[in-house]
């Protein structure tokens, strides 16, 4: 498997919470680029900061960009674990899904705050 690239945002207690999960499972299979660190996203210029603040945003082991919930999905099933989430591209269930996530992904600093108790980090630990 070629390497994945993850950006992600690592203001977010509960983006980092997820990305920590993937690390563990994915290993060395994907490289994490935190979309804040601007000498990171230098070597990424196809990938817009304020977009990939907005949604997950992957580079696949093709090469192709998935983004928001395609991404996550893409980004389970390589773990091999949460089989589940398969369901999240069914058709009937696909406009749902990434309706629900657009809504998430906008309130995911107040989503934070009730979860762990933060909002932000100045930059969280991966």
């Amino acid at each position: 498997m070629n390497k994945v690239t993850i950006f992600y945002d690592a203001s977010c207690p509960l983006c980092v919470k997820e990305m920590t999960s993937l690390k563990y499972h994915l290993g060395t299979h994907a490289k994490f680029v935190n979309v804040l660190n601007a000498e990171a996203m230098k070597h990424h210029p196809s990938i817009s900061v304020e977009e990939s603040r907005r949604l997950l945003h992957v580079i696949d082991d093709k090469g192709n960009l998935r983004l928001a919930v395609d991404a996550n999905v893409y980004l389970w099933q390589l773990t091999g674990t949460k089989h589940y989430l398969k369901m999240l591209r069914w058709p009937l269930i696909r406009p749902f899904a990434n309706a629900c996530y657009t809504l998430f992904a906008r309130h995911r600093y107040k989503i934070s705050r009730l979860l762990t108790g933060k909002s932000r980090c100045k930059q969280c630990e991966l």
